[in-house]
């Protein structure tokens, strides 16, 4: 495959709040692709590679890096990841259907949709629920899911997908984005297409590496182009309340590392659980919010 760089570029402000008050943490190098594999017996080639350098908005406390690379560069049809392969992965997802099932946030009418659905090994779970679901998938996991009886549209999500969703399968009552929210560009789009895409009372589901898990683990080999932002709560939820959602509920997860789950809805449409403010004050009561916790990491 050919790599070319002229859709990459340098991120210059905070990806949520927008402020151009970014102070670096942590310079990695010059870092090719990740998921570029040669076979172990061919012949050393020239790579392209991209400045790899972590930020912190000073305004907010969002956590990014500071370059976007082509989104077909990272993630081409060829993208090599399936779901399926992992078990922790498998028993995640398994569990995520049970906390939505004890939340009473699905039924057998509703439809399901995850963004980046890979292998449709998620939504499997919900379908053998009895509901409606439907996956957006823009590399080849999208045949496996297909062939596994997981009806998938093998674009990248945007507005014209969310628009193709709604028009072919109705309004969603869920909305997953799991190890993916982090990883699409501009954040703010994504979130009003999501927003567009749900019910009324639809819920957003996301599960991201969780930037408190990393820093406590020095987990800096997980700081990779891929990743655009590296979450915690207090940032989503700053970033959510900007498209009138609100965190009700979260948890954190033992998937990739250590992530979050995170469950929005709009304002109001259910009563928000003590797990939200106990994580809030254990991210204020680590360092988190205010960057020392950051600095420690990068000491370490």
């Amino acid at each position: 495959m050919q790599l070319h760089s002229s859709k990459s570029k340098p991120i210059k402000s905070c990806q949520i709040c927008k402020s151009d008050n970014l102070q670096s943490k942590l310079f990695l190098g010059y870092v090719p692709p990740v998921n570029t594999m040669p076979k172990v017996d061919s012949r050393a080639n020239e790579e392209i590679s991209f400045p790899l350098e972590l930020f912190r908005c000073e305004k907010c406390g969002h956590v990014q890096i500071g370059q976007e690379v082509d989104p077909e560069v990272l993630f081409p049809y060829s993208y090599p990841y399936l779901s399926g392969s992992t078990q922790i992965l498998k028993e995640n997802f398994k569990d995520l259907k049970n906390n939505c099932l004890e939340k009473k946030l699905f039924n057998t009418k509703s439809l399901i949709v995850d963004i980046g659905s890979n292998d449709g090994t998620l939504l499997s779970n919900f379908k053998d629920a009895g509901a409606k679901v439907v996956g957006i998938e823009p590399s080849k996991a999208s045949e496996v899911a297909t062939k596994a009886g997981i009806e998938t549209i093998n674009k990248y999500f945007n507005k014209e997908t969310a628009n193709e969703v709604i028009n072919k399968y109705g309004k969603a009552s869920i909305v997953t984005a799991a190890n993916v929210f982090a990883h699409i560009p501009n954040p703010h789009e994504v979130i009003e297409n999501i927003s567009t895409l749900l019910e009324e009372d639809g819920v957003f589901i996301s599960e991201s590496h969780y930037l408190l898990s990393l820093i406590e683990t020095i987990q800096y080999d997980t700081i990779y182009h891929e990743h655009l932002r590296y979450y915690h709560l207090d940032a989503l939820r700053i970033l959510l309340e900007r498209h009138n959602f609100e965190i009700f509920d979260c948890q954190r997860i033992p998937t990739h590392g250590g992530s979050i789950r995170v469950y929005a809805s709009k304002i109001g449409k259910f009563k928000i659980k003590n797990s939200v403010k106990q994580m809030l004050i254990e991210e204020q009561n680590k360092g988190l919010i205010n960057g020392k916790l950051l600095d420690d990491f990068r000491d370490r």
